[in-house]
């Protein structure tokens, strides 16, 4: 069930994402491999609040509870904050830590549809910064 080439198929592309309580205006994309492992991003600012990241890996594992799913944060640039991906890995005490790659790194794994389902507000050179 991969995409295009050899990249894993987008099953889901709502924004905002319903049913949050601290993620308030958050956009999220999710791919599946064929191996039962999702890829999901979240977007948006609203995603970096106290509790954030632990909620949107509660709820993931909540609408995906037979998959493993890796997740990584899009924070779009504007004309004040420049623009970011990070990988989000999570502890089993439950913090999460927020490593940032470059935007290119996800888009070779994830293909085209990465950057063609990016926020539209977006305001970075090069889809999504360093």
């Amino acid at each position: 069930m991969t995409g295009e080439g050899s990249f894993p198929k987008l099953i889901r592309d709502e924004d905002p994402w319903q049913g949050l309580t601290v993620l308030n205006s958050v956009h999220i994309r999710v791919w599946r491999w064929d191996s039962g492992r999702l890829t999901a991003v979240i977007s948006g600012p609203g995603a970096r609040t106290k509790g954030g990241y632990e909620e949107a890996f509660a709820l993931l594992r909540t609408d995906y509870p037979h998959d493993t799913v890796d997740l990584f944060h899009h924070h779009p640039g504007d004309w004040i904050d420049m623009a970011f991906y990070a990988a989000l890995t999570q502890a089993d005490d439950g913090s999460v830590t927020r490593t940032q790659i470059p935007g290119d790194t996800l888009a070779q794994r994830l293909g085209p549809s990465l950057y063609a389902t990016e926020d539209p507000e977006d305001e970075s050179a090069g889809w999504g910064g360093p």
